[in-house]
């Protein structure tokens, strides 16, 4: 069996999160949600999502699901505030 040499050691893979957990991502105006359950209450101002035990809200302007999966969402526009409830 080889030993590691400390300049061997591994390195923690490239995403650091639990596959089947949600997850959260922002970049500029579009937000990413990974594990959606379901899409509860969708208009421009206001994007209602539940992840299962977590419900997320968000609000703003010009608000829209880009793209929509089985793994996720992408919600975009001009997002003012994430209200995270349980």
């Amino acid at each position: 069996m080889k030993k590691l040499k400390l300049k061997e050691k591994i390195k923690p893979q490239e995403y650091d999160y639990y596959f089947g957990k949600p997850r959260i991502e922002m970049t500029g105006r579009e937000c990413l949600v990974d594990g959606l359950q379901s899409i509860v209450e969708y208009s421009n101002e206001k994007i209602v999502v539940s992840l299962g035990t977590q419900i997320i809200t968000f609000s703003g302007y010009d608000l829209r699901i880009n793209s929509f999966t089985r793994e996720g969402a992408v919600v975009e526009g001009n997002i003012i505030s994430m209200e995270f409830t349980s």
